[in-house]
């Protein structure tokens, strides 16, 4: 199976976010023929190369799992594969391969799982955070026209982003639920007011960090880097300086703040040194200058209503059944495995 770029394929893991990603794994098996000597020679060789999402095609579907680290999901994976594929024969190097986790990771993916009220808020949320929120190192976010908001969408590193996951699932071929999938109402109902949020880590930052080998992972491993990029999210909720400290600011920062104010991207008319020495003189004050204000033409007060993303996890009817894969299968796929082994 293939992943085609552009579908968001990622597992949940346990509410706490996702790993793994288009791990591209190998298994190679060769065919031992007996000769005149008895000893064997080999014959053919196979390769069996994989790109795409495990917990995907295990599932039949991305809205979460319970794997808090690629290791256990790939050798679950592959013994899950050798199971519907009988003439893959791996060596014993293959599945000591799998169960050390001695495997390299190219790309992958952190998720995690947030709920608001119904698919309206998930995409007021989207629209106010491309204009408010500023992630350190990566800038402000820009919203796509699918409604994807990225923060460093083009980075060799890392990248961040937002999207709907009820609007993904309706974006067409390849995106949507396959129709024949238990509880699919209830997948999609709990689709219809979910925000995903996904860190993509590539390549170049997995060997930086040392985390390019599945052994090197451990079950918070994942957890860890998703807190420690989103301390650096800032969505500003401030967007006054009380008066007594607006009569302290100096003229120049005074002229900043209230430009600021109106709606207007600072970026835009200052400098970059002036920009950010004048951000950092701000902030303490509670106002970011990086976090854009809504540009309004009107003298009417807006309402201001509060969105709140609340984190949330695979749902209590999905523990048991074939929709919530984990730790638990794995041990049950290694004892089939030994069982055909021995027959």
């Amino acid at each position: 199976f293939q992943a085609e770029d552009g579908i968001r394929d990622r597992s949940p893991s346990r509410g706490l976010g996702d790993v793994y990603k288009r791990q591209r794994l190998k298994t190679h098996g060769l065919d031992i023929v007996p000769d005149d000597s008895g000893a064997g020679i080999f014959r053919g060789g196979s390769i069996l190369e994989i790109s795409g999402n495990p917990t995907k095609w295990l599932q039949g579907h991305n809205l979460w799992g319970d794997f808090s680290s690629p290791g256990p999901l790939i050798e679950f994976f592959m013994f899950r594969l050798c199971e519907l594929l009988p003439s893959l024969h791996p060596t014993d190097l293959d599945r000591r391969r799998w169960q050390d986790f001695s495997f390299e990771l190219r790309r992958i993916d952190l998720t995690r799982m947030f709920c608001l009220n119904n698919r309206s808020d998930v995409r007021s949320w989207l629209r106010v955070a491309s204009e408010t929120a500023y992630l350190k190192h990566r800038g402000r976010g820009s919203l796509t026209k699918n409604g994807t908001l990225y923060f460093g969408k083009h980075s060799r590193r890392w990248s961040l982003k937002f999207y709907c996951k009820g609007d993904e699932l309706e974006a067409g071929k390849d995106h949507g639920l396959p129709t024949d999938i238990p509880e699919r109402a209830g997948l999609l109902a709990f689709a219809d007011r979910a925000l995903r949020s996904e860190v993509v880590i590539r390549s170049m930052e997995l060997k930086r960090r040392k985390l390019n080998w599945a052994c090197a992972w451990d079950e918070n491993t994942g957890s860890e880097l998703l807190a420690g990029i989103a301390e650096g999210l800032n969505m500003s909720e401030q967007r006054s300086i009380p008066s007594d400290a607006l009569e302290n600011l100096s003229s120049r920062l005074r002229m900043a703040y209230e430009t600021w104010l109106v709606g207007h991207d600072l970026r835009e008319i200052l400098s970059t040194r002036t920009f950010y020495r004048y951000r950092k003189e701000l902030l303490p004050l509670g106002i970011d200058l990086a976090s854009r204000q809504p540009h309004h033409e009107t003298n009417v007060v807006p309402l201001i209503r509060v969105l709140e993303a609340i984190p949330v996890g695979p749902p209590d009817w999905a523990k048991g059944t074939s929709l919530l894969v984990g730790p638990s299968d794995l041990i049950d796929a290694r004892r089939r495995f030994r069982e055909r082994q021995a027959a």
